[in-house]
């Protein structure tokens, strides 16, 4: 299933809390079914080399996780799934000292345990523990969400669970910095050059750490050390002793601070979109995206098709940076359902949005195509990614605060092993995209205690670990996960160059870590996991301007096998029980679609079109030649698009057209009309 959901700039970007999709398709789960075979691939039959047992090196009175005094009490808590297939889960918070230099702070800690539900004698009694992305993200209230990605592969055999670490989602989260958000606001509503801008923003950060401290929050509570203790006391309260870490982007930071500190619980880690804890994660930015977008521009090269139409893609994206630097581009952005506002996009934003598709490796695929179409006087790929990538600016104070706590002190302006080739980059470090090392400059100014200098010091560990790393990462370049495989004795790195951030993605990944978890001291076969030496390329510049299809085929709308005869666009097809969805899937921010739902349906609409179709859901009653005898049209414009709703006044069965502005009237000629003829009233 394909959510459209607006791309977070690279602020939020920083903080997505998994790399894997939410679903995988029936073929897919086929081959997952044929890798896993009982749930298990077959064993390569080579054992892990067991090394002695090894010493973090630490003082032993310093970096040893203590717990708070007393076992912490569970608060019971609803959990508000949506979903009907969900496994039983116990959700719940706990109430934990603020571990920072006010003694009176306190924190909640919210949490989700999905119980396993194979037969008792099968249960293990050691959970995989999810670690979300940030600091700052969360996980627990979008679970549904990603279920089959996180939760179901584990839940024949053990429990998961899942929370939100403090400072955001449901556990006790630091307010907004308003005067920052409205900073970032001017930032983009201005056509004035960032770096004129950004001082301005950073000065209007960086003084909300007084408003913090008058709200009673104590900003020296937010650190990966303190993130680590409350961890183990949450499994402390749920009487866990031993368990299985997944930590995803900062999770892997937060898993190797746990290695580190406690590993006597840790039976076995999986590592996705991992960097050291001694790297130097803000500083190396641009170089991280120079290594990304290199990756990507070397498939591009590889392939007959780009090469022919983009000879040298480094000239073409420093050519488009300059012009927009030279002549931003007005984009007209919704207010609300009526109203737009006009913000401006230049190669400043280009950047930061490029930087935001970059984490998806299907979506980085995609800026070639990016690139051609703009050399060839196309700009609607540039507008959508405007449109989908310049986001109102909501500062993460947890975000900042626990990097200026981990990193500030250690933070020295190298880049990343090698200096940066391409200069035009260095752009992406400017505030407010809250990911550059300019946004460092606040830690002076944000009280986060003292840090210990071993924080900055190389961890090793000695429990296994599988370790996921893509070559288009934006954030986490694959040269931090080999520095991590290398000190591991008994890890593993799977490396894919089809693949960026969201390295665990796909049944291939799922199928091992399912069997990871289950035979840690074991190397599972990886065969499925190879791909090309290069980034495939999926070549869609021409198919902005190439007339789609009408062609034949069926829908089950009912899921009961009676398969009905209709005429579709050759779009992407995407199945659901009671809906049959084609996306026209232009490029990641191409909200294009046509969505068959059958009598009755519970369908949820809204939840797969833009955000700002659901601010005013009003339907319309609009008479149209178009519409064939027995259908009548409703529509729902807005700024952000249009909705057009046929529904069969025989069947009650609906077919609605999403589409971007203007393009409308043509595709519901071209779409709904040949649909509706063909579906007629077999529903």
């Amino acid at each position: 299933m394909r959510r459209f959901l607006r791309l977070l700039p690279a602020l939020l970007a920083v903080a997505l809390i998994a790399g894997a999709c939410a679903d995988i398709s029936a073929e897919d789960e086929a081959a997952l079914e044929d890798l896993l075979g009982r749930s298990l691939p077959e064993p390569s039959g080579d054992p892990f080399v067991l090394p002695e047992p090894n010493s973090n090196g630490l003082d032993p009175d310093v970096g040893v996780i203590q717990r708070s005094g007393d076992r912490p009490e569970i608060d019971s808590a609803r959990c508000g799934f949506e979903r009907d297939d969900i496994a039983e889960a116990d959700c719940g918070e706990i109430t934990l000292p603020g571990r920072g230099e006010d003694d009176d702070y306190e924190i909640t800690l919210s949490f989700a345990r999905f119980n396993a539900t194979g037969p008792a004698a099968e249960v293990r009694p050691d959970p995989v523990v999810y670690l979300h992305g940030g600091p700052g993200g969360s996980i627990v209230d979008d679970a549904d969400f990603w279920y089959e990605s996180i939760i179901s592969p584990h839940t024949e055999t053990r429990d998961v669970i899942l929370y939100d670490q403090r400072g955001g989602g449901r556990s006790t989260d630091l307010p907004v910095c308003h005067e920052a958000t409205e900073s970032g606001d001017r930032f983009h509503a201005s056509p004035d050059p960032h770096d004129e801008l950004a001082a301005d923003f950073l000065a209007d950060l960086a003084s909300c750490s007084e408003k913090f401290a008058r709200g009673n929050h104590d900003t020296t509570a937010f650190n990966s050390r303190i993130n680590a203790e409350d961890l183990i006391d949450l499994l402390w309260a749920l009487g866990v002793e031993q368990y299985n870490l997944h930590g995803s982007s900062y999770g892997s930071r937060l898993a190797q601070t746990v290695m580190r500190d406690s590993p006597e619980g840790v039976r076995s880690v999986i590592l996705s979109g991992a960097y050291p804890i001694d790297a130097n994660l803000m500083g190396s930015i641009p170089v991280s995206i120079e290594t990304a977008l290199t990756a990507v521009f070397d498939g591009c090269v590889a392939d007959e098709t780009c090469n022919e139409a983009l000879p040298d893609p480094w000239q073409a994206l420093e050519d488009l940076v300059t012009e927009l630097d030279a002549e931003p581009l007005g984009v007209d952005l919704p207010l609300d359902s009526d109203n737009t506002y006009e913000t401006y996009f230049d190669g400043t934003d280009l950047l930061n949005g490029l930087h935001s598709v970059l984490y998806v490796g299907e979506d980085a695929a995609e800026i070639p195509d990016l690139l051609i179409d703009w050399a060839d006087g196309d700009q609607r790929r540039v507008l959508r990614l405007a449109r989908g990538s310049v986001f109102d600016y909501t500062d993460t104070a947890t975000f900042l605060l626990v990097q200026c706590a981990d990193e500030g002190a250690f933070a020295d302006g190298a880049d990343l092993d090698r200096p940066l080739v391409h200069e035009f980059l260095r752009a992406v470090d400017l505030a407010p995209s809250i990911n550059g090392s300019d946004s460092l400059e606040i830690c002076a100014d944000w009280d986060t205690g003292d840090t210990p200098s071993f924080e900055n010091d190389p961890v090793t560990w000695d429990a296994p670990t599988l370790i996921f790393a893509g070559a288009a990462d934006p954030i986490t370049p694959p040269l931090w996960a080999e520095q991590l495989a290398e000190r591991l004795p008994r890890g593993r790195l799977i490396h894919r160059a089809d693949l960026s951030h969201d390295s665990d993605d796909g049944w291939c990944s799922l199928g091992l870590i399912t069997a990871f978890v289950e035979q840690p001291d074991l190397l599972p076969d990886i065969s499925c996991a190879a791909t090309p030496a290069t980034m495939p390329m999926p070549n869609l510049a021409e198919r902005l301007r190439t007339p789609f299809e009408i062609s034949d085929g069926t829908v089950d709308l009912n899921n009961d096998g009676e398969f009905v005869d209709v005429q579709l666009p050759n779009w992407w097809s995407d199945w659901q029980d009671d809906a049959h969805i084609r996306w026209r899937d232009l490029d990641v921010f191409d909200p294009t679609a046509v969505i068959i739902r059958a009598p009755e349906s519970e369908y949820d609409l809204l939840a797969h079109i833009p955000l700002e179709f659901s601010r005013d859901p009003t339907w319309t009653i609009t008479p149209s030649s178009a519409v064939p005898d027995g259908w009548f049209r409703e529509v729902l414009v807005t700024t952000a698009g249009s909705l057009t709703r046929w529904t069969n006044s025989t069947t009650g069965a609906n077919i609605t057209l999403v589409t971007e502005p203007g393009e409308s009237p043509t595709l519901e000629d071209r779409v709904l009309r040949p649909l509706a003829t063909s579906l007629g009233d077999d529903l």
